[in-house]
């Protein structure tokens, strides 16, 4: 039994670390993609957030699996293992739903960045024209699919001055060659691999732990059943 419960308490601290190493990575990645919610969406807001929440949640399972071996409590390891395995159920089912509809967000991708064009203002400071001009000016691109796009899909006639290569311009060559979409879905498509990575590695780790978790949970049963 002593071999199983170190097992589980090392187990423990590695996901205890694990799961603080995802609030932080979360958090990041939230604040990241705040800057550009209003012209991509909050796809990479709700990915961010989720992560966020499967590291609370990896937080306080941690506390309750340490009390359960710690103190050899057994309804407590039996929450541990009901509340792992359930983790496990919801990650595979995200998983399976965010790879169906993985296509899909493309379209949507495309469709909030042209809709996003038409609250951009020359005048004020609308948030659709910070974003805006903060993506053409970190990405160096222009537009959707190309300049083009601020002309046919906007009232301001031409592309904003974050589209320029150089302080100022006036002619397409001194825009940027590539649209925005590019550059949003690239970002998108990072996030959600790391977003995929993270889940994959957890649900194998997570498997292991609730090996352990089952293997001490039998042996407290088994040691209590002998005295």
């Amino acid at each position: 039994m002593r071999a199983h419960k170190l097992l589980f308490l090392i187990f423990l601290v590695f996901y205890l670390i694990a799961g603080l190493a995802l609030l932080i990575t979360g958090s990041v990645a939230h604040s990241h993609a705040k800057q550009y919610a209003e012209i991509t969406g909050y796809s990479l807001m709700s990915g961010a957030g989720f992560i966020i929440a499967l590291g609370v949640i990896i937080l306080i399972l941690c506390i309750l699996g340490f009390i359960g071996a710690w103190k050899n409590h057994l309804n407590l390891l039996k929450a541990f293992i009901v509340s792992l395995g359930i983790i496990l159920l919801l990650q595979l089912i995200a998983a399976i739903i965010a790879f169906t509809l993985r296509n899909k967000a493309d379209e949507r991708l495309r469709g909030q960045l042209l809709s996003s064009m038409i609250n951009y203002r020359t005048d004020g400071n609308s948030r659709a024209r910070t974003e805006w001009n903060r993506v053409q000016t970190t990405y160096e691109c222009c537009g959707v699919d190309s300049w083009q796009d601020w002309k046919n899909h906007t009232d301001i006639g031409m592309p904003p001055k974050s589209c320029c290569k150089n302080n100022d311009c006036t002619a397409p060559p001194q825009y940027y060659d590539r649209g925005c979409y590019e550059a949003a879905r690239s970002l998108f498509y990072r996030y959600s691999k790391a977003l995929g990575g993270v889940t994959i590695f957890f649900f194998f780790i997570e498997i292991i732990g609730l090996a352990l978790a089952v293997l001490l949970l039998r042996d407290l049963k088994n040691n209590y059943g002998s005295v």
